[in-house]
């Protein structure tokens, strides 16, 4: 009995063994070069083996008939071979080369990404917080990179010789209507939101997507957190307001609020104002991010608010007295968005968006009322064919509804000055990557709009090239349009639109934490609006004749490793712009530029006092301006400006944070331009004033608490 049980077994073994199948070969690249390490394995089986120096491989499988034989490897697109396991023998695979890799080329002409999920990040959200001399704002924050022009009034971003109107701002992809804070006659203003809700900021100084329009010079983009990790509260107690923040937190649903208030009042007691406030700026703002996860997709719903107010005397050149400015302003924006996949290769992304400012202005005894609602619509679709092509597409839509009115009671007079507007939009866009080390990007944008029932087309088209492991070059071309302003199509029915023509060369190497980054840039300005000055305040016969350009060359250099605990960067802008617009009479340089501009940033943190204490350095070459006591246009030049900011902070404990910060601590006297009268004295001679800062330095100081469940979250999570 045993002998017949010890053949069955012999039997049934050398029958499976007999129906064992040999699978063998060589897996490589597209150049032939042998894959080690790949995994090769029979799908849903156990089969399988990995591959040697030489890339072959070797197993034994018991399945029989047609099966699918799965080769995978990082850095590779997985292959799939479905075949007969008997004609699975002496196999030569070809893998191909995974586009998404973290070292695969992007397109890098004319943006800078500030975020920690980039795959080529210039700037940290944390570097933004952190700046010294911005104070949490990040429009400050961005204009210590190149690209921008310094103007101490403004505080508005201003972009390879564009003015502060050329550049918008969108939060998660629908723009943002009224990005800057109220603010009096050359005083700087800030952005209005908050950086802690946003998870990452990408700032495009040319050269952007066929998604975006209406923009002639920049855009910046700020995309909203996703589902937060935990939740938290944030109090932060300052020398000019305070601000508490709330995460609320839900399986599927999560909610962010934070509220602000602020008034300088007490502030210009201890640092007195060159400026005579009547009432001290008070503005009271806040947000709130409510988010939904569904199965295949993130719903968002985002609003923000602020209301300000403030009353001051201003001396103007052409009065002996005093100007009575007084302004109370409300602001409410609110989107909301979703982004979903319809399937494997379809995404949906579709928004909307609303928003109101209600402006009271009283200028001595002129009241100036201002209304203006805007909206936005937007779809979006993105088809994935395949792992190296991609196509977006859509179409949005805005209007416009302003209403001004203008009144004195002495004499009775009253002017009312209304604008509606609708535009409509088409983009297309296609990524195409030849490989890891190339990338194509060509798109068209087509708008009409009401105003002059005239549509325009606005090709852009960007490619990128690595030329080595850590270094790649790009170049971006583009056609972009702008409508007027409201206040200028008021004026004049059936203008164009302005147009700007740009070319970007760049070059941009990223290694070990450290970033040099190099563009070459050329804008081409068309349609420009034109006009006569009657007098200082009126102007009439207005045109699309005005032209100009725009060239130079922008430095970027990051380093977060050569110095232990030390980050810190260095950027330089050389600028050459000019133009024959506004009532210019000739081909000039422009008011609001400067030829060379130099940043230096600096962050270091020193274990032994818990701290972390940063410097920034800004420089700009002076700025041209028209006196009107000399023969030659725009032939004069204001003194060079520099700022010398620090800021020191201090974590008391893993929950709490000391911050402070001093402008100007070489105290530098500086005139950001001249303001001359429109009529000559006696003398036959234009007086002027300097515009200089409101004072002479700025002095902030917060106390930050975070209070969380793991109690090891701060509101600067780098300390």
């Amino acid at each position: 009995m045993l002998q017949r049980f010890l053949f069955l077994f012999i039997l049934l073994s050398s029958e499976l063994l007999s129906a064992q199948i040999h699978i063998s070969g060589r897996v490589c690249d597209k150049e032939g070069n042998p894959v080690p390490g790949a995994n090769v394995y029979i799908d849903k089986t156990y089969d399988g083996a990995s591959t040697d120096t030489n890339g072959a491989f070797n197993f034994k499988s018991n399945t029989s008939g047609e099966q699918t034989l799965v080769v995978s490897c990082i850095g590779f697109i997985t292959s799939k071979l479905s075949k007969n396991v008997k004609d699975m023998q002496n196999l030569q695979i070809r893998l191909k080369e995974s586009i998404n890799t973290l070292n695969a080329v992007v397109i890098t002409a004319g943006t800078f990404s500030a975020g920690d999920n980039s795959k080529l990040t210039a700037l940290k959200t944390m570097d933004v917080l952190t700046t010294a001399g911005a104070a949490g704002n990040y429009i400050a924050a961005f204009n210590s990179l190149p690209g921008t022009s310094t103007l101490g009034e403004s505080g508005e971003l201003y972009i390879r010789g564009g003015n502060s109107r050329e550049s918008q701002t969108f939060i998660d992809g629908l723009k943002v209507f009224n990005p800057y804070s109220s603010t009096a006659n050359n005083i700087p203003s800030r952005g209005r939101y908050s950086p802690n809700l946003f998870k990452g900021m990408t700032f495009s100084t040319g050269g952007y997507s066929a998604e975006y329009g209406q923009a002639l010079s920049g855009i910046l983009l700020l995309d909203t957190e996703d589902i937060p990790v935990e939740e938290k509260t944030d109090i932060s107690i300052m020398s000019v307001g305070a601000s508490v923040g709330k995460v609320i937190k839900e399986d599927r649903d999560a909610l962010s609020l934070n509220t602000s208030y602020t008034n300088l009042t007490p502030y210009y007691k201890l640092n007195p104002s060159r400026y005579e406030w009547e009432k001290s700026p008070e503005s009271l703002s806040g947000e709130a991010v409510y988010r939904h996860q569904f199965e295949k997709g993130l719903f968002k719903f985002y609003t923000g608010y602020g209301y300000t107010n403030y009353q001051l005397l201003q001396k103007n050149i052409d009065y002996p007295e005093k100007i009575n400015y007084k302004t109370h302003e409300l602001d409410l924006y609110i989107n909301s968005t979703y982004k979903g996949t319809l399937s494997e290769k379809w995404v949906l992304t579709t928004g909307a968006s609303f928003a109101t400012n209600d402006n009271k202005e009283k200028v001595d005894a002129k009241k100036l009322k201002t209304k203006e609602n805007n909206g936005q619509l937007k779809f979006k679709l993105k088809y994935i064919p395949s792992e190296s092509i991609n196509l977006s597409m859509g179409a949005e839509y805005f209007f416009t509804a302003t209403e001004t009115r203008i009144s004195l009671k002495d004499p009775l007079w009253k002017q009312n000055e209304n604008l509606n507007n609708q535009l409509a939009a088409a983009f297309s866009e296609s990524n195409i990557y030849f490989s890891k080390n190339t990338v194509l990007t060509a798109g068209v944008r087509a708008e009409f709009n009401d105003y002059n029932n005239q549509i325009q087309l606005a090709p852009r088209l960007s490619i990128a090239q690595k030329i080595s492991q850590y270094s790649q070059v790009s170049f971006a071309w583009g056609e972009f349009y702008q409508l007027p302003e409201n206040s200028t199509l008021i004026e004049q029915k059936k203008l164009k639109e302005e147009k700007s023509q740009q070319y970007l060369f760049n070059y941009q190497y990223n290694k070990n934490s450290r970033l040099l980054r190099t563009e070459l840039y050329y804008k081409k300005y068309s349609n420009l609006i034109k006009y006569e000055q009657t007098d200082k305040y009126t102007s009439a016969n207005y045109n699309n004749g005005g032209y100009g350009y725009a060239k130079g060359i922008d430095i970027l250099w990051k380093d977060d490793k050569s110095i232990k605990n030390m980050e810190y960067w260095i950027s330089y802008s050389y600028l050459d712009t000019e133009r024959n617009y506004e009532d210019y009479p000739e081909l000039a340089e422009i008011n609001f530029s400067n030829k060379h501009n130099l940043s230096v940033v600096g962050k270091y943190w020193i274990s032994a006092l818990r701290s972390q204490v940063g410097f920034s350095y800004k420089f700009a070459s002076g700025r041209a301006y028209n006196d009107p006591n000399e023969t030659e246009f725009m032939g004069k030049r204001t003194k060079h400006y520099s700022n010398l900011s620090l800021n020191w902070a201090f974590l008391i404990s893993q929950q709490t944070i000391f911050y402070c910060s001093a402008t100007n601590v070489l105290g530098q006297n500086a005139i950001f331009n001249y303001e001359y009268s429109r009529e000559p004295n006696s003398a036959g001679q234009f007086e002027r004033q300097a515009i200089n800062p409101s004072t002479k330095h700025f002095f902030f100081a917060g106390l930050f608490i975070t209070l969380s469940k793991n109690k090891k979250k701060n509101q600067l999570e780098n300390l």
